[in-house]
């Protein structure tokens, strides 16, 4: 597994024989991509028709499929919830009971990590001055970030990154509009792993939003948001198009470090949630699990 893959104009997409067939009009032979090697699938436009025998073999492989909304944003994700092999009733209860001081501090080292790469992400477009300031905020930060530095952070981050007047706001703009798309991306590969891992996205140790069925991948994923802000600063979108749309697919195939050696970060993604859950699961210590860096 490990690719992601971008699909536009499909008039119809179905499984054939180990293969995703993609159907589109005009074309009398369908474009052929093996099952088995893909990650996830992100199908733009609402003319598709798509099998559930399709939807059935990706999700025994593991693979997500996004789908798109009416202005060609993510809408929403499927994702396989039987593919972990293991106790996932003990697991669910486990989870239900994780105790307050492994979640501060596991939220503690999952905002040092985030300001590390906000700060790397900044050294490198130039803004040396803020990257200091956002090192340092990471080596001031406490159990369950009670001192407030993800928040500060954010704020002297955004503005050096994108300018004074940028606002973080949902669908604000073409900036807004690429972020919530590449980050929806890691959403949904963080998503999978930690249903494959027997555990419910629902239940977070830091996001606890009543309307979020996310909010466990949506702590785990934030050191990683900052592969999509530096591809985001760099292209510089006027608009959300096709081709950056498949710029920000491609960041799971990446390649970054991650503790002694270097992954795609799809595989990161995994040994991450790999290790935040062991510090859950009362098996690792959060000062000692292995973080993800910026490339």
């Amino acid at each position: 597994m490990g690719k992601t893959i971008f699909i536009e104009n499909a008039r119809k997409l179905r499984y054939e024989a180990g293969w995703v067939a993609v159907h589109r009009d005009g074309d009398p032979r369908p474009v052929l991509l093996r099952a088995d090697e893909l990650d996830c699938i992100v199908i733009d436009g609402k003319a598709a028709f798509i099998s559930t025998y399709l939807l059935d073999e990706l999700a025994a492989r593991g693979c997500s499929v996004i789908l798109t909304d009416s202005r060609h944003m993510p809408a929403s994700i499927l994702m396989p919830l039987t593919a972990a092999t293991i106790d996932t009733n003990a697991k669910v209860l486990a989870q239900i009971s994780w105790g307050a001081w492994p979640r501060k501090m596991l939220w503690k080292k999952i905002v040092e990590c985030k300001l590390d790469n906000q700060a790397s992400v900044l050294e490198g477009s130039g803004h040396e001055q803020e990257a200091e300031l956002l090192a340092s905020y990471a080596g001031e930060v406490r159990a369950d970030d009670s001192t407030g530095r993800e928040a500060a952070g954010a704020r002297r981050y955004f503005q050096a990154l994108f300018g004074t007047a940028f606002v973080r706001a949902p669908h604000a703009d073409a900036t807004n509009n690429a972020l919530d798309y590449g980050y929806s991306i890691l959403l949904s590969h963080t998503a999978c792993r930690i249903a494959a891992k027997g555990y419910l996205n629902q239940v977070g140790i830091h996001h606890h939003s009543k309307t979020n069925p996310y909010n466990l991948a949506c702590d785990l994923m934030e050191p990683f948001r900052p592969l999509i802000d530096r591809k985001v600063e760099l292209e510089r979108p006027c608009e959300l198009t096709p081709s950056v749309k498949r710029l920000l697919a491609s960041t799971l195939a990446d390649r970054i470090p991650y503790g002694h050696g270097s992954y795609r970060v799809s595989d990161a993604i995994d040994l991450w949630v790999d290790g935040c859950l062991r510090v859950m699961e009362g098996t690792g210590d959060a000062d000692g699990i292995s973080t993800p860096g910026m490339p």
